[in-house]
């Protein structure tokens, strides 16, 4: 590969140009991500040598493709997606899906180049997995900023390592006094139990925050669309009952060796539930995987110090970069 000119910034990106205003009218030549966009999906994100990012995952891509809506294009051998995030006010690309560093893959970079610099927007690609970034330092006649926040890095976890957190004493205890004191029943999800996954995500998420919070789109909505499209979206899960009350759910999906804890929601201030629900979705889902991605904490204190504390793991950044051309 050539070298290109790059400045990595280690943590918190931060580009200093005022956001451009926002068009939504542009990218005519992209197609709107559905459902039915899955198996092309998966036929691209096959060729990636590592494992995608958690905001990669095409589960969640579809999920909350009302909040950050998601259109993608064909350019060679790669699927390109843009974004318009309508939370955050920002349009931005995905990584290019497909055999990284081949021709193909600078081609790509090229044509979505020239669609953002044609719409008067800065061209940035947002969650790349740190295996891609050679190869966006390597392309020719562009410069690279490259940067991440901690919060809004992976926690990814062996296999052994989340089971042996699970097994720590203090865990241990906590589910054996949920089992003890709520003589918990669980079974698998289907789609039938759109309601139920929506009536414990209102009684045990909404009714403790308000919608401003929400800050990644409404997670009613989410839920909503992801039980929807359950089968489609391969995804698997558990709903937790006690005394013939649904007071917790959890879902999984996959991507090489890696399953995603995509979304969980359960009853707070219940000792033991949130490591009995991870145990029961490991124990029913986990054999085939090799890595445990759980997400980040975005940015808040309580789920850092909860995640951080679970077990050995390491932070997989999500990194955004920035292309401009390289001027001699």
């Amino acid at each position: 590969m050539a070298n290109a000119g790059f400045t990595l910034i280690t943590e918190e990106a931060s580009f200093s140009e005022s956001p451009p205003e926002r068009r939504i009218g542009g990218f005519d030549a992209f197609v709107p991500l559905t459902l039915e966009t899955k198996a092309l999906y998966d036929r691209y994100a096959e060729f990636l040598p590592g494992a995608l990012t958690s905001p990669l995952y095409f589960q969640g891509l579809y999920s909350w493709n009302f909040a950050s809506v998601n259109r993608y294009k064909i350019f060679g051998d790669h699927l390109c997606i843009i974004v318009d995030d309508r939370m955050a006010e920002d349009i931005f690309a995905l990584p290019p899906l497909g055999v990284p560093g081949d021709g193909s893959f600078a081609s790509a970079i090229r044509a979505m180049f020239c669609e953002f610099e044609r719409e008067g927007l800065p061209c940035k690609f947002h969650e790349a997995p740190g295996f891609m970034l050679p190869y966006f330092f390597g392309l020719d006649g562009y410069k690279v900023e490259a940067g991440y926040e901690r919060g809004k890095s992976d926690y990814v976890f062996s296999r052994k390592d989340f089971a042996d957190g699970l097994q720590k004493r203090s865990s241990k205890e906590a589910i054996h006094s949920f089992k003890r004191r709520f003589r918990p029943c669980v079974r698998e999800i289907s789609p039938p139990d759109k309601d139920v996954a929506l009536t414990v995500t209102k009684n045990f998420f909404c009714g403790e925050r308000t919608c401003l919070e929400c800050f990644c789109g409404c997670e009613l909505r989410v839920v909503s669309r992801m039980m929807e499209g359950w089968d489609a979206l391969d995804m698997k899960g558990v709903i937790v009952e006690s005394e013939g009350e649904a007071v917790a759910f959890g879902t999984v999906c996959f991507h090489k060796d890696t399953m995603l804890f995509l979304s969980k929601k359960a009853r707070w201030s219940t000792r033991g539930l949130n490591e009995y629900l991870n145990a029961v979705l490991m124990d029913s889902f986990g054999d085939g995987c090799e890595y445990v991605n759980y997400s980040d904490d975005m940015g808040r204190e309580g789920l850092r110090a909860q995640k951080s504390r679970m077990g050995k793991h390491a932070l997989m950044p999500r990194y955004v970069l920035k292309l401009s051309r390289e001027t001699t």
